[in-house]
């Protein structure tokens, strides 16, 4: 698989993510991906249960899920309305934001300048500090699938539910870090049935024989997940994107 042929739904998805802000950096995760409870949590409603389907919905939002609509559901505390979002080469997108500044920050894309008709759910919280260190005292992403894929998610934990290796991008460039083929394994059949992205991201922590890892599987190639160093460096699911079928 080559860039030339990269879906343009993962383009958009990894280009937003590469060219976010510093203050909302997720190129890595605490290793330790059970962590204590935020007190900057912002709460949940019954409107929103942080179940991700893909190709259907994330939470509330769904392909016809308007920002108005979710202005109603949620509140204003927690959808940031008309908020800037970041893309490639300094453009940038007028979209929403939910749960801004938390473990559970999510973006939208929509096709319309009106922002009814949502193209694209951006799962990306906020973790790291502007100098790249995790937040200290964060609560772990409440989005999940019905699977239990979720941010945090390791390498060995997604190459057991997909049954096989599969290939990831090499770190530290624009793409750096997506999943690029799942092989054939399990996972392979929701990709067909809906568009969807991950990205993996190093751990925040690592050993000298982690950061050895890391250095030897970056750049625009890419690595099947089985080969030694990235079984050593395990990284962690730092961003899922999901989009709707229309």
């Amino acid at each position: 698989m080559t860039i030339n042929a990269f879906p343009a739904f993962c383009l958009l998805i990894t280009a937003l993510s590469a060219c976010q802000p510093k203050s909302s950096k997720t190129d890595s995760l605490p290793a330790d991906s059970t962590i204590t409870v935020s007190s900057t949590r912002v709460a949940g409603t019954a409107d929103n249960d942080f179940l991700v389907v893909p190709g259907e919905r994330v939470g509330p939002v769904t392909a016809t899920t308007s920002e108005a609509d979710l202005l109603e559901q949620l509140g204003k505390s927690v959808v940031t309305a008309g908020d800037t979002l970041y893309g490639p080469e300094g453009s940038t997108f007028s979209g929403t934001t939910l749960y801004k500044g938390t473990p559970d920050e999510v973006q939208i894309i929509y096709s319309d300048e009106r922002r009814s008709k949502p193209e694209t759910v951006l799962i990306r919280p906020t973790l790291v500090d502007d100098e790249g260190n995790p937040i200290p005292g964060l609560a772990a992403s409440q989005w999940h699938t019905t699977d239990g894929l979720r941010i945090g998610t390791t390498l060995k934990e997604l190459e057991q539910r997909n049954g096989k290796p599969f290939k990831i991008w090499g770190f530290a460039w624009d793409y750096g870090g997506v999943l690029s083929d799942w092989q054939g394994g399990q996972m392979s059949k929701l990709a067909k049935k809906t568009p969807i992205t991950i990205t993996f991201g190093p751990p925040a922590i690592m050993t000298a024989k982690q950061e050895k890892a890391y250095n030897s599987v970056m750049g625009d190639s890419q690595f099947v997940s089985s080969i030694p160093n990235l079984q050593v460096l395990n990284p962690i699911v730092v961003t899922i994107g999901v989009g709707f079928d229309r």
